[in-house]
C-alpha cells in the first residue's frame, strides 16, 4: 500500500518558513542541516518535486553536501564522489 500525504506544504510555504528560521537563527548551520533533512524527506516521499527541492535547497547555507549525497545513495561516498561534490560546491 502506498500512503499519500495529506495537506502537503506548498513551495511558497516552505520558502517562507525556511527564510524566517534562517533569519531567527542568523543562518546557523544547525538550522540549515535540519532543513536539508526535512526537504530530503519531503522529496523522497514525493511531497515536493525535484525542481522545488532544488530551489528550496538553494536558500540554505552550503553545509552537509557530502552527508546528503550519502543519505540519498545509502552508501559511503568514494573519494571520487567527494571530489565531484567539492567541485559542484565551488560553482
Amino acid at each position: 500500500m502506498i500512503s499519500e500525504f495529506c495537506g502537503k506544504p506548498t513551495e511558497e510555504e516552505l520558502r517562507n518558513r525556511i527564510l524566517r528560521q534562517l533569519e531567527w537563527r542568523h543562518g546557523e548551520n544547525e538550522a540549515a542541516l535540519l532543513w536539508r533533512g526535512y526537504l530530503a524527506a519531503l522529496f523522497e516521499w514525493s511531497a515536493i518535486d525535484l525542481p522545488a527541492y532544488e530551489r528550496l535547497s538553494m536558500l540554505l547555507p552550503d553545509v552537509g553536501s557530502s552527508e546528503l549525497f550519502e543519505l540519498f545513495g545509502d552508501e559511503k561516498n568514494t573519494p571520487e564522489q567527494e571530489q565531484e561534490i567539492e567541485k559542484y560546491r565551488r560553482r
